[in-house]
């Protein structure tokens, strides 16, 4: 079933992230901010603008903006607007595996059982009962 352009604007209107005081007026010299949430998505060359209770999609061009009206148009620019939801893994996130020192790990292995290593009041490293839970 094909998407008509008011449901691919109402969709888009979900997505688009809003922000308080960006609509301008300029009048003569005096420039005032108007009290509307303006929600917006912008990707390479086209934008989706929502001011309630209105929204367009609008493609970039030499000669400025142009409204989108075709719903078949305006159903592959969605598709360009949408973000993934999905989080891409990145080889950065990942931390390299880290090493306990021996001399840290021989002092660890001293800590009788039934304590751990916790700190007082002021900071200072002291053995700590541990708790035993009921099951």
């Amino acid at each position: 079933m094909a998407k008509s352009l008011e449901q691919i604007k109402a969709a888009l209107k979900l997505r688009a992230e809003g922000k308080n005081k960006q609509l301008t007026l300029r009048l003569g010299v005096k420039k005032y901010v108007l009290p509307f949430e303006v929600r917006l998505i912008q990707r390479d060359n086209h934008i989706f603008v929502h001011i309630p209770p209105s929204a367009e999609i609008f493609e970039i061009g030499d000669e400025g903006l142009t409204m989108i009206t075709d719903a078949t148009e305006a159903d592959a620019v969605a598709k360009n607007l949408r973000r993934s939801r999905k989080r891409k893994a990145t080889t950065s996130t990942k931390s390299a595996p880290v090493e306990v020192p021996a001399k840290l790990a021989a002092a660890l292995a001293e800590i009788p059982a039934g304590y751990k290593l916790g700190l007082d009041r002021n900071g200072n490293p002291r053995l700590v009962k541990t708790r035993k839970r009921r099951k």
